[in-house]
């Protein structure tokens, strides 16, 4: 694969990865979104309203909740970070946590060459680098980027 397009991708899916912790918050402000929709103002002041319309709101939310495609991206996204995690080693489980869900205020280490120097994971820096990559390549593969 073109290196310039992979460098994308890697960025993409930290990107995801910095996002991963805050995924039930997104989800849940979506879906206030899809369940709350802003109304239109009603300019026909005096108009009447026809006597048996019938009232589908909830129904129509359901469909729009269930086929939201911001919403589907997200599951997708959190899924695959989840799975890949669950199965990656510990090393790369202790990468993703201190490097990508804490909080960046609350981080002791920025790069894996940190970890490898504080002894948070047992690997040379190479072996932890190759590692990780090999772990964003299963993320990418989840999510059908090419990697």
């Amino acid at each position: 694969m073109n290196n310039k397009i992979w460098k994308k991708e890697k960025a993409y899916i930290a990107s995801l990865l910095e996002d991963y912790p805050n995924y039930q918050e997104y989800v849940n402000k979506r879906v206030f979104e899809l369940t709350h929709p802003v109304q239109e103002v009603d300019e026909n002041v005096g108009g009447g309203k026809a006597q048996f319309k019938r009232n589908d709101v909830v129904d129509n939310m359901l469909i729009t909740v269930e086929e939201d495609h911001r919403l589907n991206a997200l599951r997708a996204e959190h899924y695959a970070i989840r799975t890949c995690y669950d199965d990656a080693p510990e090393e790369i489980q202790t990468i993703c946590y201190e490097l990508y869900f804490k909080k960046y205020k609350n981080r002791q280490y920025h790069t894996i060459l940190d970890l490898c120097k504080a002894g948070k994971i047992p690997l040379s820096q190479t072996t932890a680098y190759l590692k990780f990559d090999e772990f964003l390549r299963q993320v990418a593969e989840q999510l059908g980027l090419p990697c």
